[in-house]
């Protein structure tokens, strides 16, 4: 299948699509990103997703060169055409093409490309090999609630995890646990859900707010809290999230066993409420 790319609005063969090597995204990292997932063809929770990216983008002084309803109308298309039914699609936004200087240019266009890609499907709730996770000091930046495309310690985690034989990395500091790499950490503690809060160093998943609904409804009880690694540690039950795993169960952490090396049974239920609010929400 010929993969396709709406880039500045046209949409080419992603083999063909060129960008600037000046492209300030190229340069400095200068932009912003969304994933979004297809289910059946159908973005689930997109208008969601473009509202992050129009948050990420204000963080860095960025406007969006479409609004939200035209940007959803040429994703779809895109999506349309490409013939992708399960997937993704990738969104990204820069400050666009300008000579390089550290000063934002005062007459750069902004360069926004999409494309869909398919995935496998994740496994069914409940089911599946476990994360493994490994712990990696926190050395971010202190605006994670921003999708940036500057990514660099992101992907230095993921490496050291997968040079652990690991899946993730959950970053700790000063004994608190935030998130991981390319997911959102949960836990449970003495019966209450406890996630790390939004903020300079959560960023607000899309699917971590869809499970928050979802606990509340199942009448779980949240709370929104960094926790104490240690805590984490004699913790019975953990899983991770993101748009294109939806949710994963921890089997181990830094090579321990997490409870009894099974999915929760919180996990899993979870799980079955996320795929109920998709096939309620995309039909899927």
């Amino acid at each position: 299948m010929n993969e396709l790319v709406w880039l500045n609005g046209e949409i080419h063969l992603l083999s063909e699509a060129r960008v600037s090597v000046e492209d300030r995204g190229f340069q400095f990292a200068d932009g912003v990103y969304e994933v979004v997932r297809l289910y059946g063809g159908r973005a689930f929770t997109l208008d969601a997703h473009l509202e992050r990216l129009e948050k990420s983008a204000a963080g860095i002084e960025l406007s969006v060169p479409l609004d939200r309803e035209a940007l959803a109308r040429e994703i779809e298309r895109l999506v349309a055409q490409s013939g992708v039914g399960d997937g993704m699609v990738y969104v990204q936004l820069t400050r666009g093409v300008a000579p390089r200087n550290h000063h934002f240019p005062q007459s750069a266009s902004n360069t926004l490309l999409f494309y869909a890609r398919p995935l496998p499907a994740p496994p069914e709730p409940g089911t599946g090999a476990g994360a493994k996770l490994v712990t990696v000091a926190d050395e971010r930046w202190k605006r994670c609630w921003i999708k940036s495309i500057a990514l660099l310690p992101n992907v230095l985690a993921k490496n050291q995890a997968a040079a652990a034989g690991a899946d993730e990395a959950v970053f700790v500091e000063d004994g608190l646990v935030s998130e991981c790499s390319s997911s959102n950490f949960y836990v449970m503690i003495d019966g209450t859900l406890v996630t790390c809060p939004v903020g300079p160093k959560v960023l607000p998943g899309i699917t971590r707010a869809v499970l928050i609904e979802c606990a509340k409804e199942l009448g779980m009880a949240v709370e929104e809290r960094a926790p104490k690694e240690v805590e984490c540690r004699r913790a019975q039950e953990m899983f991770i999230s993101s748009t294109t795993r939806e949710v994963s169960w921890v089997e181990q952490w830094d090579g321990r066993v997490v409870g009894n090396g099974r999915c929760g049974e919180v996990t899993a239920r979870l799980h079955r409420a996320l795929r109920e609010r998709i096939a309620r929400e995309v039909g899927a």
